[in-house]
């Protein structure tokens, strides 16, 4: 095809005449190859139904953003070509131990039904899953073979021995990605068989596990993986691993281990711990930075120099440190340090950080100097008893107004962060966003209505710890015309959560999780109820019906 190649939402535009009937078959296939964006994908798909056949057919890759959202047997007549599959379980709160272990998630449905008739399958992502050892053994038996890409991302209830299993059958293995998983340790000859059988590893991943690995068989991984390039590890002495990092010759990423407090090493015990003054040593002498992910011992003054040195620098994750006055003392991350960085570092696409303070300046900075923002998200901790400058009204609608490409925003405040007219603003100048968590926001059910009015296209949103009544949720989920996901803990819950029905309609399901009756006297020592004590609500699109494997404990709410 001649000329400039068409954007892609104007492809139905550009190829539509005649229904896109005169376009070759071979052509549709190759400008459907250069269309990547899921949502770009959709349209194109919607303009006849050769169109659809074709994007069923030629799609490679699909991300299930909730694994009750749709059956797999659905998936697999839509798009039975595919060669790769992410699925997405339990709500991200489990991540903070906010959901139980039985809640559901189950991976057993899914390999059951698809890792055999997906033939062209060679990558999978699990995350926040239920994963067995059976369920391993379906999909090793199906596509090990061929498998390329294994991640299995948060997930939990399997062993070692699927471990050994991947390692002796998945010889085309290129990564393995473990990380935070919980998995039962019966043994490290998982990874001895790994290093013997495969020899084009390029990334294993089993960083925060409770794995325990032979040093000697890291060194054989190196020798016989000379294609390996990252490596993160569970807690292992780094003074063992000597021979195998003199051996990973292409090695270009390495996490996890520690210095233990006796041997000839013991003087690099302290070092790895970094201190504020570290930071700035190192980071000075990283001009072409481009991702910094470190905790907020970092501070102020070593965000000053990142904002002096690194101007190249896309993504920024500032993360909880230890809860230690010490810490805070000599670190801790306030307005003075975003502020800095967001002058300093123009280039940013994502901001992560936890802070001890934040002001409405600080905002409007990284508003007006941050015009490629796509994802920024703020915790502000409670250790600190004031707070400089609250509510932050006119500093979130400063940033939401000029960072037009926001598409992922998390805001978690503390009470008075936001009052109803900084909730309304966030509603007014989130047009783009389709991914949002606020928590501590809002004075009144009056804010939580302007706010949803305003949502257009936000499609999953999370609410920790605000006041608004079970009814106001039930109204605002109907403002929000795309909004196929609610998570929500802490709120005037009803009893029964009957006022949730309010938001009935063909296709939605909603799980209420009423508070634990023997932790409803808990308190913490603040005299504030226990996080376990609050109601939780869950609400989602879904074409598979009711979930068949709903804990007791979980209600499931429906028209009578």
């Amino acid at each position: 095809m001649g000329g400039e190649v068409p954007e892609p939402r104007r492809l139905s535009r550009a190829l539509s005449f005649d229904g896109g009937g005169g376009v070759p078959e071979e052509a549709l296939h190759l400008v459907f190859g250069y269309v990547d964006d899921p949502r770009d994908r959709e349209a194109a798909s919607l303009v006849c139904r050769r169109w659809h056949r074709i994007d069923a057919l030629s799609r490679k890759h699909v991300t299930v953003g909730f694994c009750y959202a749709v059956e797999p047997a659905r998936l697999l007549a839509r798009f039975p070509r595919l060669e790769s599959l992410a699925l997405k379980g339990k709500p991200r709160a489990a991540m903070y131990g906010l959901i139980p272990e039985d809640w559901g998630a189950y991976a057993a449905p899914w390999l059951a039904q698809l890792a055999a008739p997906l033939e062209c399958l060679k990558a999978i992502h699990l995350r926040r899953m239920t994963v067995t050892d059976e369920d391993v053994a379906v999909l090793v038996r199906a596509r090990g073979h061929m498998l390329q890409v294994l991640k299995l991302d948060k997930c939990s209830d399997f062993s070692t021995d699927a471990l050994r299993l991947i390692a002796r059958s998945c010889r085309s293995l290129r990564t393995l990605f473990l990380e935070e998983c919980i998995i039962d340790d019966k043994g490290s000859e998982w990874l001895h068989e790994l290093a013997v059988n495969n020899s084009v590893l390029v990334t294993l991943n089993f960083y925060m596990t409770e794995l325990k690995v032979e040093p000697s068989d890291l060194e054989l991984l190196a020798k016989n993986c000379k294609s390996l390039l990252s490596l993160k590890i569970s807690d292992c002495d780094l003074s063992d691993l000597i021979g195998f990092l003199q051996t990973s010759k292409a090695l270009q990423e390495f996490a996890g281990g520690s210095f233990s407090e006796v041997g000839e090493y013991t003087k690099y015990e302290k070092y790895t711990l970094l201190t504020t003054e570290d930071h700035c040593q190192i980071i000075a002498k990283c001009p072409n930075l481009l991702v910094l992910e470190v905790r907020n011992v970092i501070g102020d003054r070593g965000l000053e120099v990142v904002a002096d040195t690194c101007k190249k620098l896309r993504r920024l994750r500032i993360e909880r440190g230890e809860d230690d006055p010490g810490q805070e003392e000599q670190g801790g991350v306030s307005q003075i340090g975003l502020t800095a960085v967001a002058v300093g570092c123009r280039e940013l696409e994502y901001i992560a950080a936890y802070v001890s303070d934040i002001t409405n300046g600080a905002l409007e900075s990284i508003g007006t100097f941050c015009k490629n923002l796509y994802d920024f998200r703020i915790v502000l901790l409670d250790q600190q008893k004031e707070i400089t400058d609250l509510p932050l009204d006119n500093g979130v609608r400063a940033l939401l107004r000029n960072c037009t490409k926001l598409r992922r925003f998390a805001f978690y405040l503390r009470p008075g962060g936001l009052s109803d007219v900084g909730l309304g603003y966030i509603g007014q100048y989130s047009g783009n966003i389709q991914y949002m968590l606020l928590g501590n926001v809002g004075e009144s059910d009056n804010g939580l209505i302007q706010f949803a009015m305003g949502c257009t296209n936000l499609r999953k949103l999370e609410l920790r710890s605000c006041c608004f009544s079970e009814r106001a949720l039930a109204v605002a989920v109907l403002q929000m015309p795309s909004l196929r996901y609610i998570w929500v803990q802490g709120y005037r819950a009803s009893p029964t959560g009957q006022d949730l029905l309010l938001m009935a309609r063909p296709f939605w399901n909603i799980e209420f999780a009423p508070p634990s009756p023997e932790n409803v006297y808990r308190m913490m020592a603040d005299g504030q109820p226990c996080v376990d004590n609050q109601a939780q609500v869950l609400a989602y699109y879904s074409l598979a019906g009711r979930r068949p494997d709903c804990p007791q404990w979980l209600v499931t709410l429906h028209p009578a």
